[in-house]
């Protein structure tokens, strides 16, 4: 049997398509607030109306679905365990970890990873650069003020919308600096602004003197995390660029 080391890249491994395909049908589930029926779940993943069938009855067998009268589709209780649990991880992924380790240490600077935890954006994991600046507050496990970081910014503007209503019904947008945005309608302009550039900013909204640039983490098609990077707002001027290149190099070697 082969050794296989922590970071072998799973595409390059032995797949079971029954189980891909299975994983398929629960997100698809997952991503939609409705639920999903068969025959729509089908033709979605072009699977035959059998193997479909059998899948989603594996499923629903094992807790992970639940159906109801109308026969649609719905994550089941197991489900559950499994998102609470990633909730409650701190564990980091080691290709995150060295994108943080290598981004800092190229541009001298903080850097952290956000992620979702608990229907927040969660500091996960924080490397210390060569000349960082301290951000007062910004400690792994922080996840207030969403409204004024960049990572929060970035984050929501990426999220279902669904996702981002809830949180933006939830939270207040206090103002942190006087630079920090406040009107939703403001925030909202932001994050379609975001979507364009694919970046993040916060320009001394959570902390005087200190701005931040924000970039995601792609998982196929969805954003599973971010990196930020903080400087001087004097020193963030002047190697904004580098940053910003620093950036787009670690997340494309993830």
């Amino acid at each position: 049997m082969t050794d296989q080391g922590p970071l072998d890249e799973p595409r390059s491994q032995t797949r079971i398509q029954s189980v891909s395909r299975a994983v398929g049908l629960l997100l698809a589930i997952a991503e939609s607030p409705d639920g999903e029926t068969a025959k729509r779940l089908a033709d979605r993943a072009g699977l035959s109306p059998a193997t479909t069938h059998h899948l989603l009855t594996t499923l629903w067998a094992e807790g992970m679905l639940a159906k109801d009268e109308s026969r649609v589709f719905r994550l089941g209780p197991k489900a559950a365990v499994i998102a609470d649990a990633y909730q409650r991880s701190g564990w980091v992924p080691p290709e995150y970890r060295k994108a943080l380790h290598s981004v800092a240490q190229k541009t001298g600077e903080a850097a952290y990873l956000g992620v979702w935890r608990n229907g927040g954006v969660q500091v996960l994991d924080k490397v210390e650069g060569a000349h960082a600046v301290r951000v007062v507050g910004l400690d792994v496990g922080f996840s207030k003020d969403v409204h004024a970081r960049a990572s929060g910014k970035l984050l929501l503007a990426f999220a279902p919308e669904e996702v981002r209503a809830a949180v933006l019904d939830r939270i207040r947008l206090r103002q942190v600096t006087e630079h920090t945005i406040t009107r939703k309608a403001d925030l909202l302009a932001e994050f379609e602004a975001i979507r364009q550039a694919g970046l993040a900013y916060d320009r001394e909204e959570f902390q005087q003197g200190v701005k931040c640039v924000s970039i995601p983490l792609w998982r196929d098609d969805a954003v599973a995390a971010c990196i930020t990077l903080s400087a001087p707002s004097q020193r963030f001027d002047a190697t904004e660029d580098a940053l910003i290149a620093a950036l787009r190099e670690a997340v494309s070697a993830v």
